[in-house]
């Protein structure tokens, strides 16, 4: 009887050894079609199966509208929001002067505010959660907003609106024209940040007009560099995911701009 063999001799021959470089292609191609579905997600704003979750600056153009009317949307209602709550403080005077003598309910409201802000990076990503908690965090910053607002002239208020309005277009302009990169100088205003921090719990007792507008004036030029960074920052680094985080950044930067403007304002008219 023929007894056929398991293996043949020619199965047992070395073969020749795979070149280097057509390894190291092979692997590169491997690398790439797991980071391509890596970055697979499903985009409920877009309506389609989107390849790309890179920054917004690389992506299409139907992704990047999609971010920008997505952050601009939300941005402007956490605004009007505020817009809103201040103009209602001073429509019902009765409303301003009960909380102008019970700052506890402003303290409070602070206080809850930043545990809505944990609870929204926490869950930054999770629809429809992040919505109703960055909604909650709106309606908290603007009451403090509000009543902080409500121990200034309106006519002071008006005319902070509009140079706050014409600083902010200016600077979003700038930031979007501009090739240069911004996030170098971010350690260095986080640094002056700092500063401007510990100067401000000084503020509370030096009491002096002076020292009171330079604060205004230094913080002013603070938030808007910072303006600036985060702009720069949400265009050329952030993902199209990431819209929660840029409507909060965009807005503290733009009320703190507000607030600046306001005091300075202020001291030039009382002085």
């Amino acid at each position: 009887m023929t007894t056929i063999p398991l293996v043949l001799d020619q199965d047992t021959e070395p073969g020749p050894l795979p070149n280097y470089e057509d390894v190291m292609k092979t692997k590169k191609n491997e690398f790439n079609a797991r980071g391509t579905r890596s970055r697979r997600f499903l985009d409920i704003e877009f309506g389609k199966d989107a390849l790309f979750a890179g920054s917004v600056a690389l992506a299409n153009i139907s992704i990047r509208l999609g971010f920008l009317r997505k952050v601009f949307g939300i941005l402007s209602f956490q605004l009007l929001a505020t817009a809103v709550i201040c103009t209602t403080f001073y429509l019902v005077p009765n409303v301003r002067i009960f909380l102008q003598e019970h700052p506890g309910l402003v303290l409070g409201s602070l206080f809850m505010s930043f545990i809505l802000l944990f609870a929204l990076y926490m869950n930054s990503h999770n629809v429809p959660i992040n919505y109703l908690l960055l909604t909650s965090w709106t309606m908290t910053q603007a009451f403090a907003v509000a009543f902080l607002v409500s121990f200034y002239d309106v006519e002071v208020v008006i005319e902070a609106v509009g140079l706050t309005a014409v600083v902010v277009i200016s600077l979003f302009i700038y930031t979007l024209q501009s090739k240069r990169d911004f996030q170098k100088y971010y350690a260095t205003l986080y640094s002056f940040l700092l500063v401007f921090i510990l100067a401000s719990l000084v503020q509370i007792f030096v009491q002096s007009p002076i020292f009171n507008f330079m604060m205004a004036v230094v913080g002013a030029g603070i938030f808007s560099a910072y303006l600036v960074i985060d702009v720069d920052r949400i265009m050329h680094h952030s993902s199209p995911e990431d819209y929660i985080d840029a409507c909060v950044s965009l807005y503290l930067d733009i009320i703190n701009l507000f607030l600046r403007i306001l005091q300075i304002i202020n001291e030039l008219n009382r002085n």
